[in-house]
């Protein structure tokens, strides 16, 4: 027990912890609020919740683009990957953060009235690059899951003669995970766009609070197992 509460605690004590607990709570009031009637006060209290704790996350992330610049060119600079198809679509999704954060603090500002910017048109451009930041990742997790069981199915002549550049069984299963989690919060970032895109704008409170819950509760999943392992 002491154990459990000592990792709670270290991990709510991390930014990509808080964020994730903060993500959680917020996608599973969505996901409450869609089993009550659309006006009934608790359903409105929900959502109000569900709001407000959406401009917290955007508030705690509005120092991120260092960060994410910072793991740009951590990867650009790091040898080592192979895999082509690998790298374009990791350069991809960090180009697409790189991309998402100017235009969420450009929207954020409009919606202050503190630039004269059309707020709206800056939201769409911020869910824009989240969807295409989450369906890269899950395309380059979903590739090394499909390599991996490639591997497996290699002969043992081959397996020895390739074994130095064989995906391990954890890495898989951690792409596994990835690949679940962005799908779903994929899923979400799409709603955000206005009607037309796919499904956009399309799914109710519980869906929508559904997959962020998943997506969420993932991220805490492997942060625990990562602090766990520390």
């Amino acid at each position: 027990m002491t154990d459990y509460v000592s990792q709670t605690v270290d991990v709510l004590d991390c930014y990509e912890g808080r964020d994730a607990a903060i993500t959680f709570t917020l996608y599973f009031c969505c996901l409450l609020s869609g089993f009550y009637p659309r006006k009934s006060n608790l359903h409105r209290s929900l959502q109000r919740v569900f709001k407000r704790l959406e401009d917290c996350r955007v508030v705690l992330r509005l120092y991120d683009d260092l960060t994410i610049l910072r793991d740009l060119f951590t990867y650009e600079l790091r040898p080592g990957e192979r895999n082509w198809i690998v790298r374009f679509l990791k350069c991809l999704h960090y180009i697409a953060w790189l991309g998402y954060y100017p235009a969420e603090h450009i929207a954020w500002l409009g919606e202050m009235k503190m630039l004269d910017v059309d707020a709206k048109l800056w939201d769409f451009y911020t869910n824009f690059f989240w969807a295409t930041a989450l369906l890269t990742s899950a395309l380059w997790n979903a590739y090394v899951v499909l390599e991996y069981m490639v591997q497996q199915s290699y002969a043992p002549e081959k397996k020895e003669a390739e074994k130095k550049s064989f995906i391990p069984w954890t890495a898989a299963r951690n792409a596994m995970l990835a690949t679940v989690r962005d799908g779903t919060e994929f899923m979400v970032a799409v709603n955000y766009l206005p009607r037309g895109y796919l499904w956009a704008s399309t799914l109710t409170f519980i869906q929508t609070g559904a997959f962020g819950t998943c997506s969420a509760f993932l991220r805490l999943v492997a942060l625990f197992k990562f602090h766990h392992d520390h």
